[in-house]
């Protein structure tokens, strides 16, 4: 079992042990049927997470399964090749330092979460400055920057344990929250992003203690 698996079991077996059994929301399929769909293979360590939490919620935070990423990725794509800038986007957004390129949607960005507001996406096409394996946070509105989050899956799964396993977090409805050091409300996937950029640039982490820190 690589890494990747074994920080996606440990994260299934935190949140039984708390009373959250991940639930499934959708069909998760294969890496093959991601290919089929969007014409790209799915990077290894995201086959290895689908193999263990594909298509499950992770108290509010819906990760995908290869199917609803394969439909989710192609679809934003074909929006992006279809369309040049103000046609349907006033601008085709990538991240300011180079790390991401400047497209709305790449058919290389292998979505881990996704909604209509915004994904987390492993990059297997990068910008100048990026990397491959390098794990995004695109929020969708067309004059918002992709930007590069966290180093691989590795990372960014490691981020999820910490949320899950942190007794900070409080879970209403089935949705995970927890609060941020300057009192705002964060769900579990604004968490694992505020998580991710604190480490990214250096600074103290904003929403858990000392003990709970990776």
């Amino acid at each position: 079992m690589g890494e990747v698996a074994i920080l996606a079991q440990r994260i299934w077996d935190v949140m039984v042990e708390r009373g959250f059994e991940p639930v499934l929301r959708r069909g998760s399929g294969d890496a093959i049927r991601y290919e089929e769909q969007t014409g790209v293979p799915a990077p290894a360590e995201v086959a290895e997470l689908w193999a263990v939490l594909g298509g499950r919620d992770i108290l509010g935070m819906n990760l995908e399964g290869a199917n609803s990423a394969g439909r989710w990725c192609a679809a934003r794509a074909g929006e992006a090749e279809s369309s040049g800038p103000g046609v349907p986007y006033e601008e085709l957004d990538g991240s300011a330092d180079g790390a991401v390129r400047m497209v709305w949607w790449d058919r290389g960005w292998c979505p881990l979460h996704a909604s209509g507001d915004w994904a987390v996406a492993v990059d297997s096409h990068p910008g100048a400055t990026g990397h491959v394996g390098q794990v995004l946070f695109c929020d969708l509105d067309v004059d918002s920057d992709r930007e590069a989050v966290w180093g691989n899956v590795t990372e960014f799964l490691g981020d999820v344990l910490t949320v899950v396993s942190s007794q900070a977090l409080v879970v209403e409805d089935g949705h995970g929250l927890m609060t941020h050091v300057d009192n705002w409300t964060c769900t579990v996937l604004m968490a694992v992003r505020e998580l991710g950029l604190a480490r990214r640039d250096g600074r103290p982490f904003p929403l858990v203690g000392p003990a709970d820190q990776p």
